[in-house]
This record gives C-alpha cells, sequence and structure tokens, in this order.
C-alpha cells in the first residue's frame, strides 16, 4: 500500500497492516519518523523508516 501525500500520516500508519508501508515527501521526513516512534509505542506497533534521496521520499514500513 502506497499513501498519497495528502492523507494524514498518523492515519496511514494506524491502517496499516503488517508488511505494508505508506511514502511521503522528504518534507514529511521528521514528523512521519517521530510519529512512527511515539505513536508506534502506543498503539504497540512497530515501524522501519527507509529514505530515497534520489526520489525525495520516506517510507514508513509496518514490521509488527
Amino acid at each position: 500500500m502506497t499513501t498519497r501525500p495528502d492523507k494524514p500520516i498518523l492515519s496511514a500508519l494506524r491502517q496499516l497492516a503488517v508488511g505494508e508501508s505508506c511514502t511521503y515527501p522528504a518534507e514529511r521526513a521528521s514528523y512521519l519518523k517521530s510519529a512512527c516512534t511515539s505513536f508506534g509505542f502506543e498503539w504497540g506497533k512497530k515501524f522501519t523508516t527507509t529514505t530515497n534521496r534520489a526520489q525525495r521520499t520516506v517510507t514508513a514500513t509496518r514490521i509488527a
């Protein structure tokens, strides 16, 4: 699952199943990484993030 940039990050993260991911522009990288850490802990979920410098995007993937 790839999320459009206009969908709120928290909504996208909350809806991800294990193995699914969402991608946002580089400008949202700090917030996405912070949300994965803070809300992942709160919700009992684990996420990993990767950056793509060439495409200027950041992707969060739910791993547990």
